[in-house]
Order: C-alpha cells, then structure tokens, then sequence
C-alpha cells in the first residue's frame, strides 16, 4: 500500500467537459510528407479517421485546430494527414501533443457507463450520508476501475457500490467497513 499524509482531497486535476475529450497522443512521426502517429486513448478509436477536424493541445499549452485530411490503422496506431502538416520537421512538432474533441463530438454512452470528467469530483457517501470524501482520480484496471478518493481506493464494481448518480453528484458505497482494507496508507 501507498502512505499518504492525511490531508483533504485536492480539487481534481483532470480535463474540464468544456476543455473537450482527449482521444489521443501524438507519438511521432511517419515518413517524410507529414504523416504522425497518433495513439490513441479512446474506447471507441474507429471514429477517428470519421472527423473532419482535431484540436490538439501542446505540451506547453497552446492549442491549434487542424483539418484531417486523412486517417489510416497501422498495427495498433494511427497515421494522420493534417492540414498545414506538410514536412517530417511540422510533423515532429506535434510529438506529445494531445489531439481532442469537442463533448458534441463525442460518443453518447450505454446507461450506467461514464466519462472520467462526469465522475471526478462527486462526492463519496456511506448508506449512513458520512461523507468520505471526493472522487479525485480514476485509475483503469483490467476488470474493473478503481476511484480514488479521500484515503480510499473504492472498486467499481457493484459489491463495492451502491449507486452512482452523477446527475447528484453522490457515489454510495456499501460502507466504509467494506473500503478498510482498500486505504491508502
């Protein structure tokens, strides 16, 4: 386990719904006529080459909107004409770059399935009303994700909660005996 000092949880860090959706990572370059490799960082990667235009944040801050002219898979990344990309040099620029979409954009989820952004911030409740603390972090696992909040690692599974309403902006666990072995210490 993790120590960490008692402390109250800080405000999350995480993209705001109007700053949009991070889809991918600019990883390179391909070719010397511009191509860059995106990878990327959705569940649903087979729109990509359907979008018309990306924003994309550097490193540094700054963002720009490119037109896509066009996208390909090649093996598990995708290789990317950009408008106004034209060179392996204007190519290599864009390496660590975020390449985002506009919420309106965005893939409209099943019932019961949600974005990190919809999730960070709420707050954590026993059945009693005592609160635990706020979602601050949502970490992927491979069966099942993790929020991280307050001095507990709460699973996302229905053993752990008991209702998740984002529209309340409340996750209920089942109680905080069932979190005590998932602390962070």
């Amino acid at each position: 386990m993790v120590r960490v000092p008692d402390r109250p949880d800080p405000e999350p860090v995480a993209q705001k719904p109007e700053e949009g959706l991070v889809i991918g990572e600019f990883v390179g370059v391909h070719g010397v006529r511009g191509e860059v490799r995106l990878r990327p960082l959705t569940e649903f990667p087979e729109r990509i080459p359907r979008l018309k235009e990306l924003r994309i944040r550097f490193p540094n801050g700054r963002e720009a909107s490119y037109r896509l002219l066009g996208a390909r898979l090649h093996q598990t990344l995708y290789l990317l004409r950009l408008e106004g990309v034209a060179t392996r040099d204007e190519a290599e620029a864009l390496r660590g770059a975020a390449a985002l979409i506009s919420l309106e954009d965005a893939v409209r989820l099943p019932p019961g399935r949600y974005y990190h952004h919809q999730l960070l911030g709420l707050r954590v409740l026993t059945p009693e009303g005592e609160e635990l603390g706020r979602i601050r972090e949502v970490l992927e696992g491979p069966s099942n994700d993790i929020y991280v909040a307050g001095r507990y690692l709460i699973p996302a599974t229905h053993d752990a909660v008991e209702r998740l309403s984002p529209e309340e902006g409340v996750l209920v666990v089942r109680s905080r005996e069932y979190l005590e072995g998932e602390e962070i210490r």
